[in-house]
């Protein structure tokens, strides 16, 4: 017999010109269905630290793992590695296509 399921958790990445109290709204009717939620600060200073303060928050989690992301924030989750990661949500979020910057997404 399997044990219990595996809570999972949703991390929230805000997009730039906003941080993680953009999200207030979201978290209680998340955590109402059960969900543990982290919004995860970014420090906006270049795509490759925030996706570092993007990991950094992962560690404060356990289980399965759903991040969100809104607008810049999409390229942020898009480049993560973490092993569970079980699925991305984009909300009005950039989604580059492998390789492409987030500038070239701004400039199609």
């Amino acid at each position: 017999m399997a044990g219990p399921a595996a809570r999972i958790s949703a991390v929230l990445v805000h997009g730039a010109w906003a941080d993680g109290s953009s999200w207030s709204d979201v978290i209680r009717p998340l955590h109402a269905k059960g969900l543990d939620v982290l919004a995860a600060p970014m420090p906006l200073t270049s795509l490759s630290e925030d996706v570092a303060a993007l990991d950094r928050a992962l560690e404060r989690t356990e289980g399965p793992v759903v991040l969100v992301a809104h607008a810049y924030a999409g390229a942020v989750i898009a480049s993560s590695t973490n092993d569970r990661v079980r699925s991305l949500v984009f909300i009005a979020a950039l989604a580059p296509d492998e390789g492409e910057t987030v500038a070239e997404v701004f400039f199609r």
